[in-house]
């Protein structure tokens, strides 16, 4: 259970905390590799594969992705929403009005439509 400003959203089916730890240690305690294998098997590969950043934007509560990424200019006026779309970086890919910065940077970001 997630309480942001003394609202509780529930983002899963039930599951408690508790039984989701149960059953992590479960699957955790059941593997072969140990910690320390694992931390060796990294230390060997002296590879230096540069930054490793993700920043996962969820808004719970806040405007759709329709509105936000996936702006669809074909569509009929009662579904488009009250954003207008602007051009980025990339040519062909439109993002919404209230983003000018990261359509100037869209070249460096990945936007991922299903997970």
């Amino acid at each position: 259970m997630l309480t942001i400003y003394g609202t509780k959203n529930a983002y899963c089916d039930g599951v408690s905390r508790r039984s989701f730890l149960k059953i992590g240690m479960f699957g955790f305690g059941a593997t072969a590799l140990s910690l320390a294998d694992i931390l060796r098997a990294e230390g060997g590969t002296r590879q230096h594969a540069g930054h490793k950043a993700v920043i996962n934007i969820f808004l719970g509560g806040g405007p759709p992705h329709q509105d936000m990424w996936e702006i669809k200019t074909e569509a009929p006026a009662e579904i488009r929403g009250e954003f207008k779309p602007i051009a980025t970086k990339v040519p062909g890919i439109q993002i919404c009005e209230v983003f000018p910065r990261i359509a100037a940077r869209m070249d460096k970001f990945a936007v991922i439509r299903s997970v």
